[in-house]
């Protein structure tokens, strides 16, 4: 009898320990996971912003006017073509001012050699100062109208103000233009840029520096980016504000007009603004 009880008092022991390890399991797992949650939580610093639509810009991109009237006589490029600063791009005929110039450098000729006489007979006591001042005063103004009718002659031709290429041609030779008529669009694509339009809310963390990566859809290739600056003010509708970004120096492939898809990181203590519309 004695046996038994002993027994008895052993099988219960035994239950009463296996109940406690597992209590002390269900413990040690409960309070990993409790410990663990703000780690994993941590792990997910950053998130994806939704795809930004981004533009690819011409550095520069200058609309040329016509500074005088005239036909066409030479148009040295063509839409697309590459040039380089200095060149001349489009001479217009200018006949007509070319001998209003040519007139004016005569005068100015002119009344220069009329003032030096006037000031060798002054030295002579032939010439009054009165005469003389007259004399200087009208050489310097014909001097003045040959410089103006020379500035007008030099706008019948268009130079080149940097290396690019033509966005767009709006002329063609032998036709008339008028004095600021538009004739072509200028690019200086030495250095791409990116224009987009993000969220104002993102202005706290997106700041010059800020990397991310951008996808052109024409040619499916992908370009680290860096953003520049942000535009100057905030549209106050749609809560907007533009933004500009630099590409690497090797841009190869990509052209002015050209889109794609900004994919960016928002840090985590900031909240995910939702797509622009």
């Amino acid at each position: 009898m004695q046996i038994k009880i002993l027994y008895f008092y052993s099988e219960q022991t035994q239950q009463v320990t296996i109940t406690k390890q597992i209590q002390s399991y269900i413990y040690t797992v409960i309070l990993l996971l409790i410990f663990s949650a703000p780690t994993v939580a941590a792990q997910d610093v950053t998130a994806l912003a939704p795809p930004i639509r981004v533009a690819v810009k011409a550095m520069e991109e200058v609309v040329i006017a016509s500074q005088a009237r005239g036909m066409v006589i030479s148009l040295a490029v063509k839409d697309g073509s590459r040039f380089n600063r200095g060149d001349v791009l489009v001479a217009l005929d200018c006949g007509v001012l070319q001998a209003q110039t040519s007139r004016a450098q005569a005068i100015a000729r002119r009344q220069m050699l009329i003032q030096e006489s006037n000031e060798r007979l002054s030295n002579m006591q032939s010439k009054s100062p009165l005469e003389v001042s007259l004399s200087r005063a009208e050489a310097e103004a014909a001097s003045a109208e040959a410089l103006a009718m020379e500035r007008m002659l030099a706008q019948c031709r268009i130079i080149a103000p940097f290396d690019g290429r033509v966005g767009e041609l709006m002329i063609c030779k032998n036709q008339f233009v008028s004095e600021g008529q538009p004739v072509m669009v200028l690019l200086n694509d030495s250095r791409l840029v990116l224009e987009f339009i993000v969220p104002s809310a993102w202005i706290p963390w997106f700041i010059p520096g800020y990397p991310f990566t951008v996808t052109i859809d024409e040619i499916g290739k992908s370009y680290q980016a860096t953003l520049s600056y942000l535009g100057g003010k905030v549209d106050p509708v749609s809560q907007s504000i533009k933004a500009y970004a630099s590409l690497p120096g090797l841009s190869a492939g990509l052209v002015p007009g050209m889109s794609g898809m900004a994919s960016l990181k928002i840090p985590d203590n900031y909240a995910v603004a939702p797509p622009l519309q």
